[in-house]
C-alpha cells in the first residue's frame, strides 16, 4: 500500500514495539483521511510495507477494531470502518451523557487555575488553523473542565467514542464558520463553569455536542449523495 509509505518510514525510524507502532501508523492514516471508510486493509501488503509479519499486522488491526476504526469480517478481511448517520447519532448521545456526568463530577474540584488553562486553550484555538492542532486543542479544552472527575473508565470510553468521530471532525474544522461556532460554545461552557452553574453547563454541553453530531450526520448524508 504505497499511500502508507511515509507512515511506514516514520514507524521504522522510531523503532517502537511493532504491534503498537503499526496500530499507531494505521490509526494516524485513518484519522487524517489517508485511508478512507470502506477501504480494504490487506494484511500482506501492510506487512510488506512495514517490514513485519502478517501476525503483527493482524494484532494491530485487532487494536483498531477495538477502537472502532477498523472492521474485521470473516472472508472479507479488514476494512476501514464507515460510520452511518445512525452510528453518529448513537455516539453523539453517548458523548453528551458521558461528558455531562464527567463535568458534573469535576465541577466541585475546578479552580481558577483550571479555568485559566481552559481560557488559554481557547486563545490557542483562535490563533491556529492547523487541523492537527485544532483537534488536539479541542480535546485539551474539554479535558481542562472534566479532568478532575477522577473517572478513568468513563474517560477511556469517551476517548474511544471521540476517536471514532475524528475523521469527520477534521472535515468539520475545515468548514467555513465551524471554528467560530465551536469557539463561541467553548466560551459559553467556560463561563457557566466559572459560575458553578452545574445544571446549566450540563444542558449547554449537550446542545454543543448534539450540534456537532448533527453537522457530522449532514456531512455523511452529503457524501453519500455525491458518491
Amino acid at each position: 500500500m504505497k499511500i502508507l509509505e511515509s507512515f511506514a518510514q516514520d514507524v521504522i525510524a522510531k523503532r517502537q514495539p511493532a504491534t503498537a507502532s503499526i496500530a499507531d501508523a494505521l490509526r494516524d492514516a485513518i484519522l487524517k483521511g489517508v485511508l478512507k471508510g470502506g477501504e480494504p486493509l490487506r494484511q500482506d501488503a501492510i506487512a510488506k510495507q512495514f517490514a513485519v509479519s502478517q501476525v503483527t499486522v493482524r494484532e494491530a488491526l485487532r487494536i483498531l477494531e477495538h477502537e472502532g476504526l477498523v472492521e474485521v469480517a470473516a472472508r472479507r478481511g479488514a476494512v476501514v470502518y464507515s460510520l452511518s448517520p445512525d452510528d453518529v447519532a448513537e455516539i453523539t448521545d453517548l458523548r453528551a451523557t458521558l461528558e455531562g456526568s464527567l463535568i458534573k463530577a469535576a465541577m466541585p474540584s475546578l479552580n481558577a487555575q483550571d479555568f485559566e488553562m481552559a481560557q488559554a486553550t481557547i486563545r490557542q484555538l483562535e490563533q491556529t488553523s492547523d487541523i492537527d492542532e485544532l483537534i488536539a486543542l479541542n480535546v485539551v479544552f474539554h479535558k481542562c473542565l472534566y479532568g478532575k472527575a477522577n473517572r478513568p473508565r468513563t474517560t477511556a470510553i469517551l476517548d474511544r467514542l471521540r476517536i471514532s468521530l475524528e475523521p469527520y471532525l477534521r472535515l468539520l474544522w475545515n468548514k467555513t464558520g465551524y471554528k467560530r461556532q465551536s469557539q463561541d460554545d467553548h466560551k459559553k461552557i467556560l463561563e457557566l463553569c466559572r459560575e458553578k452553574k452545574i445544571a446549566e453547563v450540563e444542558k449547554f454541553l449537550r446542545v454543543h455536542i448534539e450540534k456537532t453530531g448533527r453537522e457530522i450526520e449532514d456531512l455523511l448524508k452529503s457524501l453519500a449523495t455525491n458518491s
